[in-house]
């Protein structure tokens, strides 16, 4: 008699867990795996910006001058080749 007060006593037990757990049936949308590298990736556009930024703010007209004269002439060079080489005939090209 003793083990079958402990089968209904087991039972009993069992159906009142069971009550206090329910299985959630609702389906959770699954964690986005990109999202942390899309912050990531934006967090660092943002430090290069303002190192850029900085890096160009600390930059003077002066020291980009010598920059600039190589471009022109170069620039220069090869407006003059062009001419030259889309020169008409009856046109006589530039002296480079």
């Amino acid at each position: 008699m003793e083990w079958k007060n402990i089968i209904l006593f087991s039972l009993l037990l069992f159906g009142h867990v069971y009550g206090f757990v329910t299985q959630d049936v609702t389906q959770a949308s699954p964690p986005n795996i990109l999202e942390p590298v899309k912050r990531n990736i934006n967090q660092f556009r943002e430090c290069l910006d303002q190192s850029l930024a900085l890096a160009v703010d600390q930059v003077n007209v002066k020291q980009l001058q010598p920059a600039f004269d190589a471009l022109g002439d170069q620039l220069n060079r090869f407006s003059k080749a062009f001419e030259a080489l889309t020169a008409s005939p009856d046109r006589p090209a530039p002296t480079l």
